[in-house]
């Protein structure tokens, strides 16, 4: 889950701030060699993996996940009365448990079909520090253009004729206070992004980087993540999935996607609170 408070909600469809964001997206696209050499740095030639499961299995973890949504969805809101949970948490804890669910069968069809086990989902204990690190440094150098490609999105969503709106996720989070919104921001910030790597850069872009090459299959795995964020997030999620397809494509760790993902939560969960504070 990656989601955006739009720093420009005050100001939403501004020409000065889209061609602010354009400027900046073309600078953060400009630095982008800096961070292929950073990425060789720890990979000198990109690592090649065949994944041992196929489209059968990609499409069962689909249909599970839809499943176990609905499912978790229905236990969460019998549990919520006795839990006290707010009403605006318990779609996150929902949420939570579906990917929980789900990344559990992702998990048990990697023991069973490759030798490594979940090792082959990016799991690997050796270079995974050195891999996150250098994630982070590519998500910093890169982070001018991903700010400026959500500063320009809602513009361009504007001149396609589709209205522009907050994630309800975000408007759930601004909406808690205490330790439910400390709570809320664990799961935003830890929990839904190593589950959505698992799932996407982990178990589905293998698939799709054999069948269709890196760059195809990086791309196609970013593009189904972004469509399902729906069009408010739409770019804003294809240029940051992009790099993290990439990371995980060079490193063949997980730790990479995932320490990008988590650092970009914080930063929207802490947007989110200075928001309020103002």
């Amino acid at each position: 889950m990656i989601f955006f408070d739009d720093p420009i909600q005050l100001e939403e469809g501004s020409r000065e701030l889209a061609l602010a964001g354009a400027a900046l997206a073309l600078a953060g696209l400009a630095l982008t060699p800096v961070c292929t050499a950073l990425a060789r740095r720890f990979s000198p030639k990109a690592a090649v993996f065949f994944a041992r499961w196929r489209f059968l299995h990609a499409a069962l973890v689909a249909a599970a996940f839809v499943v176990f949504s609905q499912l978790s969805m229905l236990l969460v809101e019998l549990a919520a009365p006795g839990l006290h949970l707010p009403k605006e948490l318990s779609p996150i804890v929902a949420g939570a448990l579906g990917f929980l669910l789900t990344g559990l069968l992702v998990f048990a069809l990697a023991a069973r079909l490759d030798p490594d086990g979940i090792r082959s989902l990016g799991l690997r204990a050796s270079g995974s520090l050195r891999a996150a690190a250098v994630g982070i440094g590519c998500y910093l150098v890169v982070l001018p253009g991903l700010i400026g490609v959500s500063l320009l999105w809602p513009w361009l969503l504007e001149r396609l004729g589709r209205d522009f709106e907050i994630p309800e996720i975000a408007v759930q989070l601004q909406s808690l206070s205490g330790g439910p919104r400390l709570a809320g921001a664990l799961l935003a910030i830890l929990v839904f992004p190593f589950f959505e790597e698992l799932l996407f850069r982990g178990f589905l872009q293998p698939l799709f980087v054999q069948n269709l090459g890196d760059r195809g299959g990086v791309f196609l795995t970013s593009l189904v993540f972004a469509l399902l964020h729906g069009d408010s997030a739409f770019l804003p999620i294809l240029a940051l999935a992009i790099l993290l397809g990439s990371l995980k494509l060079r490193t063949q760790r997980l730790s990479a996607p995932f320490a990008v993902h988590a650092l970009h939560n914080a930063i929207v969960f802490l947007t989110l609170g200075l928001g309020d504070a103002a």
